[in-house]
Order: C-alpha cells, then sequence, then structure tokens
C-alpha cells in the first residue's frame, strides 16, 4: 500500500506558496517551515479493498473437473474463491504415479510441494508459457515450480512475466537453478511484485539449456496471490491507486503550474529550476474509459464542451454536482473546474506542464503518490496520474477551518475522490 504525506502549513507559509505550489517546500533555511507527517493510504479510504484475505495460497488438492489429455483440467476452478483463471495445456496432476484416472501423469514426484497434487503446463497444448489471468488486482505472485524430469546438475531457467489490465508489461524476473536429486523437495521458488499497475495477467515459462533454451513443461504448486486494493466500481481511483509514481524527476520537487509567472517566480528562486510537459499515458487513460463505459459512469452535466474538447491531458472530473455546478476553464496542457457536492465547494486542478526544482538539503519530501496539506480555509490533495498532475481541494465552509470543524475530514475528501471520472476531448483523442 502507498503512503500520504500530510503537511499543516500556517497562513503565512500558504501565502508564501501560494505562486510556486509544493516548490515552495524547498527551503534554504536549515529548519524547514513545514512539518510533514506520513500517514498509511489507507487511512485516507482511498482504496475499497475487497473481503478476501490479504494473499491467498492455492495447494490444488481439491481441483475439480473434467479430464483432458493427462490430469484434470485446470480453467476457472479457481476463479470465484481466488481470482485466478489458467489458460490453455494446464492441468492438474497426481504425483508419485506412473498413471493417473486418465494417462500418464506428468509429476514423477513421490509428493506434490505440499499434499500429493500438483499443476502442471504442457508445452504441445498451451504454448511455451502457462498463463495466470486475474479478475482481482494482484500485486505479488509466488511458487514452488520443477520440471518434470531432468539430469543431475541440468540448468533450467525460469522466465517469469507480469501485465497490467492494459496489456502493458510491468514486471518480469527470471530464474536460473540446476535439477538435483532432492528435487522431491520441490527446493526452487519463483516469485514477482509490481511497483507499478496490479497484475491483470502473469506468464510463466521454464526453458532447458541442454535444449537449447527449447521452453519445456513444467510443475508449479503452492501458488500464492498477494491481492491489491480492488475498486472495480471506481476506475479512476483504482488507476490512481495501481499509480503509486509520480511524473517527476526522483528527489525534486514540482510546481503544478503552467503559468509563465509561477516559472519566472521559481527560476528566480531556484535557478536550476527546469520546465517540462510531461508524456501523458494515453493507453491507461483508454483503459480507464473502457471500465467507465462498462460501468456506465460519465461526468456530470455542464456547459463546457470546448474547454474540455481545447484539452491536450485527461480532465479528472465529478460524476455528480448540486444543480449543474460543474464549470471548467482551461487551456491545452492545464485546466480547471469548479463545483459544489452537498453545499460545499469543490475545485479540481490538473496540468501536464511542470516546473522541476531542486529541493535544499533537509526540506521535507512527501512520500507516496498522494499528498494532502490542511490550510486554513482549505484541505487540499495533490497526486499524479497518467503522467499528469493533479489537485482536489475541498474548501471550508465561510473559507474558515475554525468554523468548519469537519473541512479537513480525509474520509470526505477520499470519497470525492472516488466519485471522479475521467473525460477526453477532440485535442485529448487525438494523443498529443
Amino acid at each position: 500500500m502507498g503512503k500520504i504525506s500530510l503537511i499543516k502549513r500556517s497562513a503565512a507559509a500558504i501565502g508564501a506558496c501560494a505562486a510556486l505550489g509544493v516548490a515552495a517546500l524547498a527551503q534554504t533555511s536549515p529548519q524547514p517551515a513545514l512539518q510533514a507527517r506520513v500517514l498509511d493510504l489507507s487511512n485516507l479510504r482511498l482504496s475499497q479493498t475487497s473481503e478476501v484475505a490479504p494473499s491467498n495460497t492455492i495447494d490444488f488438492e481439491n481441483a475439480q473437473g473434467s479430464a483432458a489429455g493427462a490430469g484434470i483440467a485446470l480453467t476457472t476452478q479457481y476463479e470465484s474463491s481466488h481470482g485466478v483463471s489458467f489458460g490453455r495445456g494446464a492441468a492438474v496432476h497426481f504425483c508419485a504415479r506412473v498413471t493417473d484416472d486418465v494417462n500418464a501423469s506428468l509429476c514423477p514426484y513421490p509428493t506434490a510441494a505440499s499434499g500429493s497434487r500438483a499443476a502442471a503446463h504442457d508445452v504441445r497444448a498451451g504454448g511455451s508459457a502457462m498463463t495466470l489471468n486475474f479478475s482481482r488486482p494482484v500485486d505479488a505472485v509466488s511458487m514452488r515450480i520443477n520440471p518434470t524430469g531432468g539430469i543431475l546438475d541440468e540448468i533450467f531457467i525460469v522466465d517469469v512475466s507480469g501485465f497490467d489490465a492494459s496489456g502493458k508489461q510491468v514486471a518480469a524476473d527470471n530464474s536460473r537453478f540446476a535439477w538435483r536429486q532432492d528435487a522431491f523437495t520441490w527446493p526452487t521458488v519463483i516469485s514477482l511484485e509490481t511497483e507499478a499497475a496490479s497484475f491483470a495477467r502473469v506468464t510463466i515459462q521454464m526453458r532447458r539449456i541442454s535444449q537449447n533454451n527449447q521452453a519445456v513443461r513444467f510443475l508449479i504448486d503452492d501458488l500464492t496471490l498477494a491481492y491489491g486494493p480492488e475498486t472495480t466500481e471506481a476506475p479512476v481511483l483504482a488507476a490512481l491507486n495501481a499509480e503509486r509514481r509520480s511524473p517527476s524527476i526522483a528527489g525534486a520537487e514540482v510546481v503544478q503550474s503552467d503559468d509563465d509567472a509561477d516559472m519566472g517566480d521559481a527560476l528566480r528562486l531556484y535557478p536550476a529550476a527546469t520546465r517540462i510537459r510531461t508524456a501523458i499515458d494515453w493507453d491507461a487513460v483508454e483503459a480507464t474509459l473502457g471500465q467507465q463505459k462498462d460501468l456506465s459512469l460519465s461526468a456530470t452535466s455542464h456547459n463546457s464542451t470546448r474547454f474540455v474538447d481545447r484539452a491536450a491531458l485527461p480532465l479528472l472530473l465529478p460524476s455528480r454536482a448540486d444543480n449543474e455546478s460543474l464549470s471548467i476553464v482551461g487551456r491545452g496542457d492545464s485546466y480547471h473546474a469548479d463545483f459544489t457536492i452537498d453545499g460545499r465547494a469543490y475545485s479540481l486542478y490538473g496540468t501536464r506542464v511542470l516546473t522541476i526544482v531542486n529541493p535544499a538539503a533537509g526540506a521535507p519530501s512527501p512520500s507516496g503518490n498522494v499528498s494532502a496539506i490542511e490550510t486554513d480555509y482549505a484541505l487540499i490533495a495533490s497526486f499524479s496520474l497518467y503522467g499528469a498532475s493533479y489537485t482536489l481541494t475541498r474548501y471550508c465552509r465561510n473559507d474558515s477551518a475554525d468554523e468548519d470543524p469537519s473541512c479537513h475530514d480525509r474520509d470526505a475528501i477520499g470519497n470525492i475522490a472516488r466519485e471522479m471520472v475521467v473525460a477526453v476531448g477532440e485535442a485529448g483523442r487525438a494523443r498529443p
């Protein structure tokens, strides 16, 4: 799970930061004016986790199904209980048997890693790799693995790759091991974790060095899945929880503004400041738009179509608002949206033009993808998504946190984030 930084500022500090945004954190004073404390992202309730356990292990002992070739065909038996289905060529086999109930068993070992059954992948039926498809977000997988036989000290290589919902590879690893007489103890464990988007699919392939790296059949057991946050009814929130990375240079602070005056101020204060126009991950945007379409989600009504069409970045907008209160203004690389929900004012700002500033030593650095700032007039959440930078502001009633004790309710701003949708206009559809 990611982290969120909560930074409390005085009114004076806010005034000094107004033009420079986050870059004002880069103080030259040895004692930073801003004090940050780190909170778990779940405290903001930005993620809706499923009711399943944080991780689940499949030992294949209770596999039911029809026989196909050798063993029990392994397809969707564990989809409802564990959120995983298997591609072609997968089957469950009894170990320590020359034959099973159907045909020759592919498991020659006295036992499986646990119990008497293991899952096999036959390259003749399913191609070079076993495929695991996930109906729930998965952040890590691990398993015991064995070839279906070998020669003493023969070298095998296992390749494992993870892909997100858009089909983009987000993690990959390989492991080299020697087959030994103690293979019956299933000593080899492979695993894969993601620090970017959760896995929607994982592939596993075993190659045999002595056969010119040819893909060979293999066995797995004790397949363990660690689930990510499940937000199937909130596609933008799901993308935010999966993003976990900032578009800025590592260790740098960012000004969330494409305004020339802001850039000039930053350059005067920080000569090393650099202006960048970020690349948008339009494939990820399209994936979210597809999920929204399936759920019939869209932005609340507004009369700002020309500004939406002009935007060269994905716009985050509310899916509901009071009395058609949504108003959008902007230009190509940025936009600003104002709206009210249940009588309270909110705003959303997004830009893909950033000013990168090298912070002074000792300046506080927000950790994680979301930072929340409490001011005397609002609660401000800033985050990165799809390559752009966004700010969601929840304004205090009468512009006074003292008069509005609920103004800094992180759960409330989390609920607004949960209801956000992404919109793309005419310029955005050209993927600039």
